[in-house]
């Protein structure tokens, strides 16, 4: 079983636990807040059409908790 920290995150999900995620693909960091939803990376876009290789589907898991 995955733990919070390891699990991914994609655009919509709803956020479990408020903190910092980190995006897999480019290494930006975000606050999210708990019972809100994950949205796209402002800095590389992922989770869309010009997201990077490998990330552009709205269904590509690219947020990790840090803390």
């Amino acid at each position: 079983m995955q733990t919070v920290t390891e699990r991914l995150s994609k655009i919509g999900d709803l956020v479990a636990r408020s903190g910092m995620y980190v995006c897999v693909p480019c290494g930006y960091v975000q606050y999210f807040e708990r019972g809100t939803f994950f949205t796209t990376c402002i800095a590389c876009f992922a989770g869309t059409d010009l997201g990077p290789e490998g990330f552009q589907d709205a269904s590509s898991e690219f947020w990790q908790f840090l803390g």
